[in-house]
Order: structure tokens, then C-alpha cells, then sequence
């Protein structure tokens, strides 16, 4: 059934500042509560005989749901309830994306790390919300269901995971990068012997620079000449074969 929720805009009486730091705050029995999602603040709150919500987003949400019970415990359960959903359903997604941008890198069509970085930051911030439901769902686990509490430490699990993996991305795409340097490093190491007989007519050169021609023409320079000449040759063909030329 749609149960009747009071939302009240923040009001004046919130201890907004403390609760933005301890994210719960107990006064008298009243509990102050900031959620998140997707960086948002959720505010609310709660006690044994009543729950209001500050977030119009959140009563949007609960709005919506069917709820069996609609005392402010069985409204809490029913939050934690949404918010898990929401942030189950967005690391389903990274999970995938993370999979897409891992075969990616391994498969050398990434170039450079801008999808890795947003990628990070959106995992993150799924981890930092799932943080918080998960120490809030501490400090109010007397409240809470017993099937509650264990979602949401399957889903603080769940993020803690992706959050590893996650980090994992920079190391292969650094290995990447790297496999792809000494690829490069090999192919200018084997394309430089193409100079080699270049190498050689200079050293004739400079050892006698008035008699140049005599000298290349002389028969011992062609015997020590022809080995060079018929190597670069071979290797030119060899690259070519290979498409390195």
C-alpha cells in the first residue's frame, strides 16, 4: 500500500553541519541521517515514532513503492531498501563497463588513460556512497531488519570488489604502454642496421679523405663492403616481410 510520508524542507533545527561529519547524530532518541547517492545528500529523520524526509528525491522514490508496513521502521527498512537498489543497479553497469574497458586495454585500443580516470572516479563514487549506507546501517542496526543488514554488507562487499578490480586497470594499461615501447624499441633497434653500410663507406671516408675513390674501389674495401651490403639487403626484405617497413 502507498503509505503517507511527511517531507519537510531542511529545516532550521537540523543539525546539518555535525551530521554532514558523522553522517548520524542521536539527540533524545531522534536520529538525525544523511544517505547518499551518487555524491547527493540524503537527509532525514528518524525515530521510533516518526520519520520525515528532508530529500525530495528520496520521498519521490519511497513515494512510489508499495510498502507492507508503513510504521517509520518498516519506511527505514523500505529506504535502505531503495537506496541499495539505486547503487546495486549503478555497479551492475561499471561491473560491465569495467569488463568493455579491461578488453579494451588488453586488446591495445587504448591509447591513453581518460576513460580509465572517469571510469575510477564513477567507481568510486559508488563505493563512497555504498561506505556510508553501510556505517550508517551500523549505527542504526537496531532498527534495521536482519535481512537489511546483510545487504547492505553485501553490497558495501560487492563495491569494496570493484573498487579493486578497478585499480588493477592502470597496471595493465601501464604494461600495455610498455609491451607497446619496446615493440617500438625493437623495430627502430632492427631498422637501424639498414645503415650499417652507410657506417661503413663513412669510416673508409674518414680514414683516408684524399683518396676516397681509390679507396672504395679498392678490392679489400669491396670484400669488407659485400657482407654489409648483402645483410642490409636481406634484413630490408626480412622487415618489409614482416611489415615493419
Amino acid at each position: 500500500m502507498k503509505c503517507k510520508i511527511p517531507f519537510v524542507e531542511l529545516p532550521n533545527s537540523f543539525p546539518k553541519p555535525d551530521v554532514d561529519v558523522y553522517r548520524v547524530l542521536e539527540e533524545d532518541g531522534k536520529y538525525y541521517i544523511r544517505l547518499e547517492l551518487d555524491g547527493r545528500p540524503i537527509y532525514l529523520t528518524f525515530s521510533a515514532n516518526e520519520i520525515v524526509l528532508h530529500s525530495k528525491e528520496l520521498y519521490e522514490m519511497v513515494s512510489r513503492e508499495e510498502i507492507d508496513d508503513c510504521s517509520p521502521l518498516g519506511i527505514l527498512d523500505e529506504i535502505f531498501y531503495i537506496i541499495l537498489y539505486q547503487l546495486g543497479t549503478k555497479r551492475t553497469q561499471l561491473f560491465l563497463e569495467f569488463d568493455n574497458l579491461f578488453d579494451l586495454i588488453t586488446s591495445g585500443k587504448i591509447k591513453d588513460s581518460k576513460r580509465i580516470i572517469l571510469l575510477r572516479k564513477r567507481i568510486l563514487a559508488n563505493y563512497s556512497d555504498s561506505t556510508v549506507i553501510y556505517y550508517v546501517s551500523r549505527r542504526l542496526s537496531k532498527f534495521l531488519s536482519a535481512e537489511s543488514i546483510e545487504d547492505v554488507k553485501f553490497n558495501y562487499e560487492r563495491a569494496e570488489l570493484l573498487v579493486t578490480r578497478s585499480g588493477d586497470l592502470y597496471n595493465i594499461y601501464l604494461t600495455e604502454i610498455q609491451n607497446d615501447l619496446n615493440e617500438i624499441i625493437k623495430k627502430l633497434t632492427s631498422i637501424s642496421f639498414i645503415f650499417m653500410p652507410i657506417t661503413a663507406i663513412a669510416s673508409i671516408y674518414a680514414v683516408d679523405y684524399t683518396n676516397v675513390y681509390n679507396t672504395l674501389i679498392n678490392w679489400q674495401s669491396l670484400i669488407f663492403l659485400s657482407p654489409v651490403l648483402i645483410l642490409t639487403v636481406l634484413l630490408v626484405i626480412y622487415l618489409r616481410r614482416i611489415k615493419w617497413l
